[in-house]
């Protein structure tokens, strides 16, 4: 695929911030540059700054070390990441699987909206997952997967009381894409297209009645100061990654591979990690909860999904699902049925290609 998105000023930027190498000790040293995520997210400053600047380097006695930047620092917007990892422009960089979906239906798989409840289910489904995931990163799209990662859950924040399922029919919910549009739409609302520094405007004009974020990011942002009430059902967890392109990682020594899978999975583990307690605090902070931690004390009014509308919830989600298979094809399918699926007993119905 021609890297159309991309100017010629980004690429020569990135370009220019490519790994080099020089010696430490009596091997050689590598220095690898990285975008990270948003550098406004609480793990990017818990977790994935200390990983690449204290953990890597101590692993591996200094041989392995990294810059890294956040991706709004990099000018660039997110989807464009699988293109650039694959033409070397970034070296090792964090993508959203939502945001690159338009390169591979495929990638929806490991976060479609309300197959995961909770964080754990989340979890359970990217493990599984994450080798179907490996296999088509590296053969269709020339980008070795390191990690997977998850954000806060996204749930709706609303101008008004949602005390039911069935409150936010007719209500106009911001979305960040196809996936979190789908869910709203099948709820009865209409799902709006809107950038994350948008909303706090948009609510106060009128444009939207509601808008669907990360529980975490909507309390950094002071949501809460526009939108009283936090309807706690989540529409998907934001799963990213972070890869490399494969011409480079099959640059790298056997044992600069190995340390660096060692290691990114010590990355994947505590970013899993601090996000469920982000999660937990962030609800907490939300509703004014004495456990507040992490972000701001507010005091929205929050409910959610009663048992009853959990299984109205679920023939959506299914419907959704399957849709996703018809775009995806049969084997994508099979595949999903097989691994995802099947760790969390849901079987999709195999569509005719």
């Amino acid at each position: 695929m021609k890297l159309y998105a991309l100017t010629g000023a980004i690429l020569a930027m990135l370009g220019c911030l490519s790994g080099g190498s020089a010696m430490a000790g009596d091997g050689p040293a590598i220095r690898f540059n990285v975008v990270g995520g948003g550098s406004h997210n609480y793990t990017f400053r818990a977790v994935e700054r200390p990983f690449w600047s204290d953990t890597l380097p101590a692993s591996s006695g200094g041989a392995l070390t990294a810059r890294l930047r956040g991706l709004s620092e990099t000018g660039l917007k997110g989807p464009e990441m699988v293109r650039l990892l694959r033409a070397g422009a970034v070296e090792i960089g964090m993508g959203v699987f939502a945001s690159v979906a338009g390169d591979d239906p495929a990638f929806e798989g490991i976060d479609l909206p309300g197959m995961a409840a909770d964080i754990d289910t989340a979890r359970t489904i990217a493990t599984a997952y994450k080798p179907v995931l490996q296999q088509r990163m590296a053969e269709r799209h020339g980008v070795k997967l390191l990690a997977t990662l998850p954000y806060t859950a996204q749930v709706f924040f609303c101008l008004d009381a949602v005390t039911a399922l069935d409150d936010l029919r007719g209500r106009k919910v911001r979305v960040r894409g196809r996936n979190m549009a789908d869910l709203v739409a099948a709820l009865g609302a209409s799902p709006v297209t809107l950038p994350f520094a948008e909303v706090v405007t948009a609510m106060q004009t009128g444009v939207i009645d509601c808008a669907v974020t990360g529980i975490g990011s909507g309390n950094a942002a002071k949501w809460y100061e526009v939108a009283n009430h936090l309807y706690n059902l989540p529409v998907d967890w934001s799963l990213g990654f972070y890869g490399i392109g494969l011409a480079r990682w099959q640059q790298l020594p056997e044992s600069v591979q190995r340390t660096l899978l060692e290691q990114a999975q010590v990355l994947e583990d505590a970013l899993w990690r601090e996000t469920a307690r982000e999660n937990r605090y962030a609800l907490a902070c939300n509703t004014g909860a004495d456990d507040c931690q992490i972000h701001r004390p507010a005091h929205m009014q929050v409910h959610a999904p009663t048992a009853a509308e959990k299984q109205v919830l679920h023939q959506a989600v299914l419907k959704i699902a399957e849709d996703w298979g018809k775009r995806c094809g049969s084997a994508c399918v099979e595949r999903w049925n097989a691994t995802a699926g099947a760790a969390i007993g849901t079987q999709l119905t195999l569509p005719h290609d």
